[in-house]
């Protein structure tokens, strides 16, 4: 098991303003859940040097948390729901839902547009089919609108007002004749809605109906007592007359007289209709009143707005189509159509999750949220006034900074990497030349349809052993460099995971190297993220060839995808959603000169991408997406006082938004991507050692100085006594592990103060193995330690 620390950039103030000997430049990142699984303690001894309280304020500042993500899709109870989503593609951002699937019906939402049949007033039965059409441009987008939240680029579904949202139609197979539909119940969406009346305005026709009504039949001196959702109404009659017209008293309301097919709203906010009134004169029979209560009047007028209690709803529009008459006795009905529309601006997003059909409330669209498999950031900024750098790329065996591009003093472009004496040897040939007195790496990657894998290498330890040149041959691992073959000689292949390399001619009194790929899926200058983004980096070129990378520094015109000195594209270009290597959508980020005095490099621009950045508040910082499957995000900024750079989000996989079209009944419980944190260290002194009791331990001092390394080897040993117990003498620090209560207690302690100062630094910039049981390390400087050889 190994833990390593990731080198940043600066060095911790306080450890210098405390005057501290220690490289705290290497920064802590521990990467085996075995080593930091509840957490790490650094442990100091109470009574110890101040370096090393110092030491620990360093590795505890930078030491990087133990994070995990687990990601709860969206769930839908209660009620008919359809995700938008095909059976291998989700909905995918700027995707429109119609485009997923344009027209619901029972396949779909089963209850809610279930077929049926009709009953109209003469009893007769009407075969009917249900169907929900979702309006075009209704699509996952990212857009800034201050009505929904002040200068927040946002993700979601935006509606201008006036836009369609979507259409409900029911539609009769065998047409019922319109006069016929008095007093029967009209199915829509799942609801029964009593129809009061029918009529006509022109050639449209007018129907007015009673949502959640329930109905009955009162004769004159009767009271009768109905129920309608849940509440209870007590009706009699106060008279009948022979126009005919009725009134009524509900619940000591009193009505005005009412005729056939008249309404009248009570003060509850339910209305009273009349279906007929049943007129009888008293010498031959008692005369009775059919009514029903309900709790809202529909009006139904093809081509108006709907209304609703007498109120125009909207942006709600009816379509009644009626066919095969010429007079109202003849004329049938087709469907009716309800078109929605936005009235204001309509936004679905994680805070504003439901849009509803106005007043019926009988569908609805409903944001479920967003599931992003997993983020990897690179970011591109400048990395001193004269180069460009890849700042912690995500290579496969950690991160990485990349220089890729360098000049002089004010422009142009030079050359690859960091500096003349500090290059990145690429090549887009079979081969390259390392010369490790200027160069400082070389990449070395490998690609095939669902994989990409790139290494950061080097040569190193020039020597002639024998007849032989030999050459050690490098690699970055989790800020260290790794040594992957010791004395590689000419001939000798090598397997960088899945890429292969051969070493060619070795001149070793000029410390070069000639590097060979041993297949053909090797090549040298592309670059993979660890998830899969990839980059072409530059390779010299003297032509003005468009392949990615190109770059002439010998003046040539900049092509589509080549460069001068003046300007380089670097080109990334995603995964599909079906994990393709380099073939999903393909952006570029230039690199140039800013235009200060002394020109400086920056970020100039970045292409490709679907829509202009939204800034971000007032931070200088544009937010864009690629309208892709995977939805890589930018952050640019562009700040006043200093260069511009991007950072580059990569999501790795398809990036899912989840959009449902339920029933009102149906509750979404939107994605869940919480992230647990494991505190990357806190700091303790060892008499306060209970309070770390679950943690895993780094013990800084001595058992002179440390009760806990007394402890952990058997006793309070100073001076001699030290050497005699761990075999280390004056100049010497120990580290080693043990087992502590069920936990790893890593020791690293030194003769004295200066020596555990100089194995803290070694432990800071280098791969340590803390599998218990081992003999450990001696450390003998800051940059050097062997192991511990036990008899």
């Amino acid at each position: 098991m190994k833990f390593n620390y990731k080198k940043v950039a600066t060095i911790l103030g306080s450890a210098l303003m405390l005057g501290s000997t220690v490289a705290l430049a290497a920064a802590a990142s521990f990467t085996p859940s075995s080593f930091t699984d509840g957490g790490i303690a650094l442990v100091v001894g109470r009574n110890a040097a101040i370096s090393d309280g110092i030491a620990a304020i360093g590795l505890t500042a930078n030491l990087a948390p133990t994070t995990s993500t687990t990601t709860t899709a969206s769930t839908v109870t209660g009620g008919d729901s359809y995700k938008f989503e095909k059976t291998s593609v989700a909905l995918n951002l700027g995707t429109d839902l119609a485009a997923v699937k344009g027209t619901l019906d029972d396949s779909e939402l089963p209850t809610l547009l279930a077929d049926g049949k009709y009953i109209d007033n003469d009893n007769d039965e009407f075969d009917y089919t249900q169907k929900v059409d979702i309006a075009g441009a209704l699509n996952i987008s990212m857009w800034d609108d201050n009505d929904y939240a002040e200068d927040a680029p946002t993700v979601g579904i935006k509606i201008p007002g006036g836009s369609g949202i979507l259409n409900y139609t029911v539609t009769f197979s065998d047409t019922p004749l319109i006069m016929d539909l008095a007093t029967s119940d009209l199915p829509i969406m799942g609801k029964s809605y009593y129809v009061l009346s029918n009529g006509t305005s022109g050639t449209n026709v007018i129907l007015t109906l009673l949502d959640s009504a329930d109905s009955a039949t009162i004769a004159e001196g009767e009271t009768k007592t109905i129920t309608v959702n849940g509440k209870t109404y007590e009706v009699s009659v106060d008279f009948i007359s022979s126009t005919p017209a009725a009134r009524l008293v509900v619940n000591g309301e009193a009505t005005n007289s009412l005729a056939n097919g008249a309404t009248q709203k009570l003060s509850d906010g339910a209305y009273l209709g009349v279906k007929e009134v049943l007129y009888t004169s008293k010498d031959t029979g008692v005369s009775k009143v059919e009514f029903s209560i309900g709790t809202g009047k529909l009006k139904l007028t093809s081509g108006s707005e709907v209304q609703i209690n007498d109120n125009a709803v909207p942006g709600l529009e009816a379509v009644i189509t009626n066919s095969s008459g010429t007079s109202s006795d003849t004329a049938t009905l087709s469907s009716i159509k309800l078109v929605w529309k936005a009235d204001n601006d309509v936004f679905l997003t994680d805070t504003t999750k439901d849009a509803a059909l106005p007043e019926f409330g009988t569908v609805k669209l409903s944001y479920g949220g967003t599931k992003y498999p997993t983020e990897e950031t690179v970011e591109v900024k400048q990395g001193s006034a004269t180069y460009a750098v890849l700042e912690n790329f995500p290579l496969k065996d950690g991160a990485a900074d990349i220089p890729f591009l360098y000049g002089v003093a004010g422009g142009p472009f030079s050359g690859i990497g960091k500096a003349a004496d500090s290059k990145l040897i690429t090549s887009n040939t079979t081969s390259l030349n390392f010369d490790a007195d200027t160069d400082d790496n070389f990449i070395v990657s490998y690609s095939a349809t669902t994989e990409g894998e790139s290494y950061l290498m080097k040569a190193t330890n020039f020597v002639l052993d024998g007849t032989n040149n030999k050459t050690d041959i490098q690699y970055y691992k989790d800020g260290a460099w790794v040594t992957k073959k010791a004395g590689a000689k000419e001939g000798d292949a090598i397997s960088m995971g899945n890429a292969e390399i051969g070493v060619g001619y070795i001149d070793r009194a000029n410390k070069v190297v000639t590097i060979h790929r041993n297949s053909t899926a090797t090549n040298f200058w592309h670059l993979y993220s660890k998830e899969g983004l990839r980059t072409y980096l530059p390779y010299s070129s003297e032509g003005n060839s468009t392949i990615p990378g190109q770059i002439n520094f010998t003046g040539g015109v900049a092509t589509v995808l080549g460069a001068n000195g003046t300007s380089f594209a670097l080109q990334f270009t995603e995964e599909d959603k079906d994990g393709n290597i380099g073939s999903g959508a393909r952006f570029n980020v230039s690199v140039g000169w800013d235009s200060s005095t002394t020109a400086e490099v920056q970020v100039t621009a970045l292409t490709g991408v679907n829509e202009t950045g939204i800034e971000i508040g007032s931070t200088d910082v544009e937010r864009s997406l690629m309208y892709s499957a995977l939805a890589t995000e930018f952050l640019y900024s562009k700040p006043t006082s200093s260069q511009d750079s991007i950072k580059v989000i990569y999501h790795g996989e398809e990036v899912a938004y989840d959009v449902y079209a339920n029933a009102p009944s149906a509750v979404v419980t939107p994605i869940d991507g919480g992230t647990t944190t494991t505190t990357g260290a806190i700091t303790v002194y060892d008499n306060e050692i209970s309070s770390a009791s679950n943690k895993n331990l780094i013990v800084i001092g001595g058992s002179c100085v440390n009760t806990v390394a007394a402890e952990l080897l058997g006793s309070a040993a100073c001076g001699e006594a030290f050497t005699t117990a761990t075999g280390i003498k004056a100049g010497e620090a120990i580290i080693k592990s043990f087992a502590r209560s069920g936990k790893v207690a890593l020791l690293v302690a030194g003769y004295n103060a200066e020596d555990t100062t100089k194995a803290v630094t070694y432990l800071s910039n280098n791969a340590i193995n803390t599998t218990v049981g081992g003999a450990g390390l001696k450390v003998t400087a800051a940059n050097a330690a062997t192991a511990i050889v036990t008899a």
